[in-house]
């Protein structure tokens, strides 16, 4: 798989989040068990102010609040996630229409994808799964669509489940959940959510040759009633830039990654740090 600048940001997004999140660790053996290394940040920092000081304090408290809530967030969103992903798939099960999903997984045999379609009576195209993704469609989208609309809806949720984008997106909610201080992520992750979704696209229109049944179908949706569920992947926060991509494909996407709020906060967060260790933190 080519590696594209979403993957990069998508690595990014786990060093900066596998960085605070290993000096919290740190900082956590040094206070319990007084762990030492040489190369813990946090720990300086809190070495630097003298233990008696009201300083040294607060700032101790203020730390394990923050390191309490980063790690109750990643215990919180991971078992939300996996009861929710218990629970959807018991309602698949329960509404799965086999007449119509046996037809479509015989129709993309070579696809090698399962194909689960549920009775329901509103517009849902998802790929489900965080370990072996599925693709979930409602029988009001094989009565609503022509043949070929259909078949682009297959295709780009067949690239999510190719690139493990549930799972990719899982980690990316833990990361942006847990460290809401870190401004800079929730950034890269609209960054992310845009080119994943236009990666998508861009497979689907490139396997039937031609864009005019994807555009019709993100038209329709773009169309429908905020009320009507529409599936993840054809009424998101990338309609626009996805509207664009098949209207002007020439026509280069610019999406923002770093705006100017989130810049000069995490660049001041960058700074109080670096001025910390530089002060007497080493």
């Amino acid at each position: 798989m080519k590696l594209r600048n979403h993957h990069i940001v998508f690595l990014l997004m786990i060093l900066v989040s596998g960085f605070v999140g290993a000096q919290m660790i740190i900082y956590l053996l040094h206070e319990l068990f007084g762990f030492n290394p040489t190369w813990g940040i946090l720990q300086y920092c809190m070495a630097a102010l003298n233990e008696h000081t009201f300083l040294h304090s607060a700032v101790n408290n203020v730390l394990n609040v923050i390191i309490a809530y980063c790690f109750g967030m990643v215990l919180f969103v991971g078992c939300k996630q996996f009861l929710l992903e218990r629970k959807w798939y018991k309602y698949v099960q329960a509404n799965r229409h086999v007449p119509l999903s046996t037809q479509l997984n015989r129709k993309y045999k070579h696809l090698d994808q399962e194909i689960i379609v549920i009775e329901q009576n509103s517009m849902l195209a998802v790929t489900s799964g965080f370990i072996r993704p599925k693709i979930i469609i409602s029988s009001e989208i094989i009565s609503d669509f022509t043949e070929r609309e259909v078949s682009a809806i297959i295709l780009h949720e067949y690239c999510h489940c190719r690139n493990y984008d549930p799972l990719r997106m899982l980690i990316i909610k833990i990361m942006t959940d847990s460290f809401p201080f870190i401004p800079i992520l929730k950034q890269f992750t609209h960054y992310i959510n845009v080119w994943v979704e236009l990666e998508a696209d861009n497979f689907a229109v490139q396997y039937m040759k031609s864009p005019v049944d994807l555009a019709s179908v993100l038209l329709k949706c773009s169309k429908m009633s905020r009320k009507m569920a529409v599936g993840v992947g054809f009424a998101d926060e990338a309609i626009n830039y996805r509207l664009l991509r098949l209207i002007e494909p020439k026509q280069a996407i610019r999406v923002p990654i770093m705006p100017f709020s989130p810049l000069v906060i995490s660049s001041f967060t960058i700074f109080v740090i670096s001025s910390i260790v530089i002060s007497g933190c080493s």
